[in-house]
């Protein structure tokens, strides 16, 4: 008995010492949670060129408003805040496991929603999590369709007639952007970023983000922006969240490419 004894001691402490170095183990018992805020801003000198887009179809409906704008960079020219970036957390180790609040855990039931109002998909970028649905709307007097493709995805090619919509509900967390379009108005494009985790944002009107009830401690905040691409890489740059309170990365600046 004695020398059970010692063997299932010795068992005990190396798996203790295993969960105590172990990454995800770690990820999985925060020292509590907290915010993470913060502003995408441009980064270059001048800032680009707002380019009117080349509207060649049902142009009466289209431009009833006035041109349609590029949206591969808007721009607050205020504050040079960028709108439209995605930004979320990754654990630190990249291959670790965030760990994920008790009020967020559950997949959202809310219907994330893209229209087309005006020949333009509005808002021009959504992020959601895996299991929601996308609904894509055509709230226009004109007929549009809806091409949706990426990496590793199952796409599709859907005609939407006057007042209607589709639902997409298989979407997956690829680690790419879904690209959204309109091939009977080839100048319409949005994009979709879909996650396997509750900790994503896209940046508001001046460039700002906050990402609530995130694990305390280190980890990773991943930037992407369309024409951008990442503002690092896709491993991002090492944050220490804050527990108790809302941590402030700052202005986060985006280069333009090369």
């Amino acid at each position: 008995m004695r020398y059970l004894s010692i063997a299932a001691v010795l068992t005990a402490l190396a798996v203790l010492a295993f969960v105590g170095t172990d990454p995800t183990a770690q990820a999985q018992n925060p020292a509590g949670w907290g915010d993470v805020k913060g502003q995408v801003v441009w980064g270059g000198n001048d800032l680009p060129e707002v380019k009117k887009l080349d509207v060649t179809k049902d142009q009466e409906h289209c431009l009833a408003r006035g041109a349609i704008l590029s949206e591969e960079w808007v721009i607050n020219p205020t504050n040079k805040g960028v709108r439209w970036a995605v930004v979320w957390l990754i654990p630190d180790p990249p291959d670790g496991q965030l760990a994920v609040h008790p009020s967020l855990q559950a997949v959202p039931k809310d219907v994330v929603v893209m229209d087309q109002p005006m020949c333009k998909f509005e808002p021009h970028v959504v992020a959601l999590r895996q299991g929601q649905t996308l609904e894509v709307k055509n709230s226009a007097p004109i007929v549009h369709n809806v091409n949706w493709a990426g990496i590793r995805i199952r796409g599709d090619n859907k005609v939407i007639s006057p007042n209607g919509s589709i639902k997409i509900d298989d979407l997956k967390a690829t680690g790419f952007p879904v690209i959204i379009a309109c091939n009977i108005h080839p100048w319409m494009k949005a994009y979709v970023r879909v996650f396997d985790h509750p900790y994503f944002a896209v940046t508001d009107e001046n460039g700002r983000f906050e990402i609530k009830n995130a694990p305390a401690g280190k980890c990773r905040l991943v930037v992407w922006q369309e024409t951008a691409g990442y503002k690092s890489d896709k491993n991002g740059d090492p944050i220490t969240i804050q527990a108790g309170t809302a941590t402030d990365v700052g202005k986060l600046e985006l280069k333009p490419a090369k």
